[in-house]
């Protein structure tokens, strides 16, 4: 039997990386492939209650490698080095058909045809051939970490490596690098959330992350106190600071649940408008399956976000906070077809795990 293997370091959030991995095993097997999963956590059963997605954690076989530990609670950059060195070390040995990379563009095999899935340019934009050095996380004091960690992990050898945008704006930055990479293809939205009788009430299903910008969240419910706002999530450790800073200003008409979004699926499948307030270039799949509730979605005019209301046809768009307000307003209070729960539910399907499956069998089937 063939045999792939899928990189994904770190496998205990249990979010959106964690699903484009799962469907990526679950695309290999059906090619009759054997997958071996690099993991720091093997956990089928708890796979199962997170994903609902059958046995296709249980057909793999665990290479695992001990979960990153800080010793310090600053300077993680730095300690991440010695880490991902080990890592790649663990990668030298493997010698598979095929390899996704799902987590980070750092980890590949060498001399392995190895696809990269893409939602998030942080790695390419921090870590690129010629030490260029851009991207929100870029500064001129950390170009030599850069450096530094480009020369360690070997980043620059492109040799068998393909990269899997999963929005148009990431193709374009991956364009832009000289990259060698696919045409786009959306993450996989699955579509499990019933489009039930809506409230006049508006929700988001986050973790509670700088880079999710929940504070913007906050400051849009607070200029549209008539309605209710429902924040689904959880926080993790290292956001405890920011978590803390954004929950102590929620205002009155905004309520926290903590837990996941499947343990509670009414709060998502009875809201009207979903507010994705990320900026994020990747293609959210949280709002992908709002949308696929029924949920209006109602987005920055930039970002991942903005690129799935044009894609669907669905959906509003803000550049301020005050207009998005009047957007959530329009939205609630909507009773156009174009914002009827069948109607968005409908669009959604272009986001679904069955597109994405699709395109990366076609991937796998012509390139190797």
């Amino acid at each position: 039997m063939k045999q792939a293997v899928v990189i994904h370091p770190r496998f205990t959030v249990y979010g959106g990386g964690e699903m484009v991995a799962l469907h990526a095993i679950k695309t290999l097997q059906g090619l009759d492939y054997h997958v071996s999963i690099v993991t720091d956590s093997y956990n089928p059963a708890e796979v199962e209650r997170n994903f609902r997605m059958g046995n296709i954690m249980e057909r793999c076989t665990a290479i695992r490698i001990p979960p990153f530990r800080p010793v310090l609670s600053r300077f993680l950059a730095l300690q991440r080095i010695p880490y991902a060195a080990k890592v790649m070390r663990t990668l030298k040995d493997l010698r598979p058909d095929v390899a996704f990379s799902t987590q980070s563009a750092i980890y590949y095999i060498s001399g392995i045809r190895t696809f990269h899935i893409v939602y998030d340019m942080a790695d390419l934009l921090e870590v690129l051939p010629g030490g260029r050095v851009r991207g929100p996380l870029a500064s001129m004091w950390k170009k030599p970490y850069y450096m530094f960690l480009r020369r360690t992990l070997y980043t620059s050898d492109m040799t068998n490596r393909q990269f899997v945008p999963l929005s148009h704006v990431l193709e374009q930055q991956l364009e832009k690098l000289g990259l060698p990479h696919s045409q786009v293809v959306f993450p996989p939205c699955d579509m499990i959330y019933k489009t039930k009788p809506k409230k006049k009430q508006v929700c988001l299903v986050s973790r509670i992350a700088p880079q999710k910008n929940i504070e913007e969240f906050m400051k849009i419910a607070t200029l549209v106190p008539e309605y209710e706002f429902i924040l689904v999530g959880t926080h993790a450790e290292m956001n405890a600071k920011y978590a803390h800073k954004v929950l102590s200003a929620k205002p009155p008409n905004v309520k926290y649940v903590e837990a996941r979004i499947r343990d509670r699926p009414e709060l998502l499948e009875e809201s009207k408008v979903y507010l994705y307030t990320s900026l994020e270039p990747g293609i959210g799949i949280a709002l992908g399956q709002a949308m696929g509730a029924g949920c209006i979605p109602i987005t920055p005019a930039w970002g991942g976000g903005a690129e799935m209301v044009l894609e669907s046809g669905v959906g509003y768009m803000y550049r301020t906070v005050d207009e998005a307000a009047q957007e959530v307003k329009k939205a609630v209070e909507s009773k156009e077809t174009r914002d009827s729960p069948p109607h968005v539910a409908e669009r959604a399907r272009v986001f679904s795990s069955e597109g994405f499956e699709r395109s990366l069998a076609r991937l796998v089937i012509e390139n190797t």
